[in-house]
């Protein structure tokens, strides 16, 4: 069944200087990697037509490395680590729910990285490469086929890089790079009809975490933090500063330095380490039968702190002692079995697969986190809500069976031959248990052990009981949530070939993705959230023809999503405990609609022009639910307390995780050299990124109204001007040579915005790369 997708070669990864998921940003339609509000480089969340992943829940487009999911970190919304993108056969970008055919189930897409598989050939490569900011890169590959029936690929790769961005307070490079990672593929073919594909990897990094700009602060929140006696952050509450002066001249003194200089106060640092094995294994029972089995294992273990507010203040930070660089964030393992039966049958024109699919993912040790939100100046101790401690434990787990087949309706009559209908199902089970225990201040406020404030739904009550339950006789500071969805995911498409090179098509699916635990609630209703849903309409036609001779390639599809019970996060506050927190809700529905082109000419036989274009409008069909606090929403005029309702309406606002325009466009040009020199080409590009919205829904400027917006809530668009200029088989030898750049106008633009400048009172900032280039050399070997 055709469906909205992207294949991009290693060639092609390649001369785009694609080394990890932010490299693909533009260069597939609808597509958007970013921090998805998180403070961290590192987060890379992919989000295709809106649907990524929510906060805390499950990932809207699913990343995969041979035919399995990677493992997803909890408290950032990353999947897998370091490397991924090292000696592929492949990228595949799948557009639109997922599910009915293999692996997990999705709203958005999948995201397919293909390793390339050990050959029958003694090969390999060596690659090197320097560039700017000190930029260092190794990748080795040896592929070894040791009998007719066993062959090995081993790979090995690092890359270091200088930080770009300065922190002149603790005289270190953020933004810097320093991976190592190594695979090993066994492929062992003991019979012809037995094939059996073993993959392990380990990836390891670790730097000096994000150069987040401070942009500015909430001034009248901090102030009034500060009246209370919550923080010294506009003078004291003996003697208040209604100016701020000192965070006014922490901002000034940002401005002058611009956004690749910082003064965090807090000295950031992250590192991950991954690894997993799995094993994949064909079996065909006759000539139109095959079982394929796929299980895997995999761990993913993250430490970090983050200077969120990206200044000196104390407001906004995580991991705020050296516990932070000994106990992981996040610290998950990841087991899944898939099983499969496909076949063919009536001379092929019958293709079905059907199968089960099992994944558990559960903490792999303790996870902890030391934090400080609205502190004060360095140093200062005794705020009511100083710092404080979070431990989390959150297993999911999903059963799924699915079938999918495709009819081919020649098989009934000659005059219908290439009209095919395809029909697939899905049913999924999810279980999802959490366990979180908050607290503060305990750590610099001099409190005792058994006198602290839990941040969940209560006052201040000893730290640990029997079972350290909220509701327990004897309150503690643990609460739980447990949740359990089920739910269909189905397709149904007809697509005809009227001839050779155009395919029409049109489809409807529906997709489903579980709901999830909230370990960052602070009020009992926001514990746990639902899942979401989404029905997508799609229409399209893909084609390959010629124009005067010359290739053409030209490729539509439109989509229209009704997405349910969308999971969307929000700032949260308890007035009980004084404490913000978050909340993720599951009550909106919307529509999304849009067009996708992909295109591509060959005016002459050595000049090849391509590009995509993704056109994406969303608007809230409604939006309501019920706050533990009144909050503005859209039927507000003013900001006055007499127009914050506890049943708030949201369906004004606009949706996250999308751009309504996104472009690139291509043109490689093959230089004329003489035939024993080599081949010599030049490829240009230029990708085009439209607004992206970015806040919570409580935290922007509603239409017609006077209510304080969140700043930064929407970026501005950007553009990349990208090169590379390859020399393959440099001078007749084995050895390619290869200059790049990426962003070399030197734009600058944004990655994310924190969101938190009226919940908390800090805005930070994530910029993206500066220009950056190189020279790379690749020396192949091989029988």
């Amino acid at each position: 069944m055709p469906i909205a997708i992207t294949a991009i070669s290693p060639e092609g990864l390649r001369e785009r200087s694609v080394t990890d998921l932010q490299g693909l940003q533009s260069q597939v339609p609808s597509l958007v990697i970013q921090p998805n509000g998180q403070s961290s480089r590192d987060v890379m969340s992919p989000s295709i037509r809106g649907q990524g992943a929510s906060f805390q829940g499950a990932p809207g487009v699913v990343v995969y490395m041979n035919e399995v999911p990677l493992p997803a970190a909890f408290t950032l919304s990353s999947q897998g680590g370091p490397g991924n993108f090292v000696d592929l056969q492949s990228v595949q970008v799948l557009s639109g729910a997922q599910g009915t055919l293999f692996g997990r189930n999705t709203t958005g897409g999948a995201i397919l990285l293909t390793a390339a598989k050990p050959t029958e050939r003694l090969e390999g490569y060596l690659s090197g490469a320097f560039g700017n900011y000190n930029m260092t890169e190794f990748e080795g590959v040896l592929n070894v086929p040791l009998t007719d029936t066993l062959r090995v690929r081993l790979v090995g790769a690092a890359r270091d890089r200088d930080g770009f961005t300065k922190d002149v307070q603790w005289n270190k490079d953020r933004d810097n790079q320093h991976w190592r990672m190594g695979r090993i593929g066994i492929q062992f073919d003991p019979t012809t009809s037995i094939s059996n594909y073993t993959m392990a990897y380990y990836g390891y990094s670790k730097t000096h975490g994000t150069g987040i700009v401070p942009i500015t602060f909430n001034y009248n929140r901090l102030y009034g933090f500060t009246a209370a006696g919550y923080g010294n952050f506009c003078g004291t509450q003996a003697a208040p500063d209604p100016n701020c002066t000192d965070l006014r001249k922490q901002i000034s003194d940002q401005e002058e330095r611009g956004i690749r200089k910082v003064a965090h106060g807090l000295d950031d640092f992250a590192k991950v380490e991954t690894w997993g094995v799995s094993n994949s294994t064909d079996i065909a029972v006759s000539d139109n039968l095959k079982i394929r089995n796929i299980i895997s294992y995999a761990s993913l273990k993250s430490f970090y702190a983050s200077d969120q507010d990206g200044a000196i203040a104390n407001i906004n930070n995580t991991g705020v002692t050296t516990l932070s660089r000994l106990s992981p964030k996040d610290y998950y393992k990841l087991f899944t079995e898939e099983l499969q039966i496909q076949g063919d049958l009536l001379d092929g024109k019958l293709t079905f697969t059907a199968g089960g699919f099992y994944s558990k993912q559960k903490p792999g040790g303790k996870m902890e986190d030391y934090f400080s939100t609205v502190c004060g100046r360095p140093g200062e101790a005794g705020a009511l809500a100083c710092a404080g401690f979070r431990e989390t434990a959150t297993t999911n787990e999903s059963k799924a069976l699915f079938a999918q087949a495709s009819l081919d309706f020649g098989a009934l009559s000659p005059a219908l031959d290439r009209l095919r209908l395809t029909l697939g199902y899905r049913y999924t089970w999810d279980k999802i248990d959490g366990r979180t225990t908050s607290y503060s201040p305990a750590i610099y406020s001099g409190v005792g052990a058994d006198n602290v404030r839990c941040l969940f739904d209560g006052v201040a009550v000893p730290r640990s009981n029997a079972d350290n339950l909220v509701g327990a006789s004897v309150r503690g500071c643990t609460y739980e949530g447990h949740l359990k969805s089920k739910a269909p995911n189905w397709t149904i498409g007809l697509d005809y070939r009227p001839i050779d090179n155009l395919l029409l098509y049109g489809k409807v699916t529906r997709g489903y993705k579980a709901g999830g635990f909230n370990a960052y609630a602070v009020n009992i209703e926001y514990a746990q959230f639902g899942p979401e849903f989404v029905t997508d309409w799609e229409a399209g036609f893909k084609s390959d023809f010629k124009v005067g001779g010359r290739p053409v390639r030209f490729n539509v599809n439109g989509f229209n999503l009704d997405y349910s019970k969308i999971q969307r996060g929000m700032a949260d506050f308890s007035p009980l405990t004084n404490q913000s927190g978050a909340a993720t809700l599951s009550t909106g529905s919307a529509r999304i609609r849009g067009l996708e082109i992909e295109a591509m000419i060959k005016p002459l036989d050595i000049l090849e022009i391509g590009g995509n274009y993704s056109y994406t409008e969303a608007k809230y069909k409604s939006f309501t639910y019920t706050s533990a606090t009144p909050v503005f929403d859209c039927n507000s005029r003013n900001a006055s307390d007499s127009q914050k309702t506890l049943n708030p309406d949201l369906s004004c606002m606009k949706l996250n995780n999308m751009a309504p325009n996104i472009f690139s466009i291509y043109g490689r040009l093959a230089l004329p050299v003489p035939e024993s020199a080599g081949q010599v080409s030049l490829f240009v590009s230029y990708a085009w990124t439209d607004r992206r919205h970015f806040a919570a829904p409580a935290q922007e400027k509603f239409p017609g109204t006077n209510i304080t917006w969140e700043p930064g809530s929407e970026a501005a668009p950007f553009g990349l001007l990208s090169a590379s200029l390859d020399w393959k088989n440099a001078l007749g030898t084995d050895l390619d040579v290869s200059l790049f750049g990426t962003n070399i106008l030197n734009k600058n633009y944004v990655l994310s915005n924190g969101n938190v400048y009226n919940a908390i009172g800090s805005q930070g900032t994530i910029f993206g790369e500066p220009r950056m280039y190189g020279v790379r050399l690749r020396y192949q070997f091989g029988s």
